[in-house]
């Protein structure tokens, strides 16, 4: 059975509006699916509840943890199973990709965006939000040239 991005998106946003309607539960504005965002708030809520540390996290994530990191990380996999495309590939230097991984994360924490944030903030009318999507898109598109050139 084949489902379109289209009806998966359509499915998914009228659950997530009809869950939030039922549970009362409503996150902080362009909270989205930011996987920045969500990490940290899983992260810090483990870390408040083994520790007691106190760390800050979003009001939806207080009484329970915001699963979307973990959901998407096993749909991904069973999907890479499913359709037999999981494969373990080995990286040519897994330090500097750890490094760049920490900062990226982290650089999306401080400008407060992972695309889909930043494109509901656009949506809100945030002038910064939209001059950070602008910024992400160019950085995508000259790393993408650069490393193309290399490659070629």
């Amino acid at each position: 059975m084949r489902i379109s991005p289209l009806v998966a998106g359509l499915i998914g946003g009228f659950s997530a509006a009809l869950l939030q309607a039922i549970f009362k539960v409503f996150p902080p504005p362009a909270y989205g699916v930011c996987i920045a965002c969500h990490t940290r708030d899983l992260v810090n809520w483990i870390l408040n509840k083994i520790a007691n540390l106190g760390l800050g996290l979003a009001p939806v994530s207080k009484s329970f943890p915001v699963l979307t990191v973990v959901g998407i990380f096993i749909g991904a996999l069973i999907a890479a199973i499913v359709y037999k495309e999981f494969k373990i590939k080995e990286t040519h230097n897994p330090i500097i990709g750890f490094i760049l991984g920490i900062l990226v994360i982290n650089f999306a924490l401080l400008m407060g965006g992972c695309p889909i944030r930043e494109t509901l903030r656009t949506a809100y009318g945030d002038i910064i939000a939209l001059l950070s999507l602008i910024a992400m898109f160019v950085g995508v598109v000259v790393a993408s040239e650069v490393y193309l050139k290399r490659r070629l």
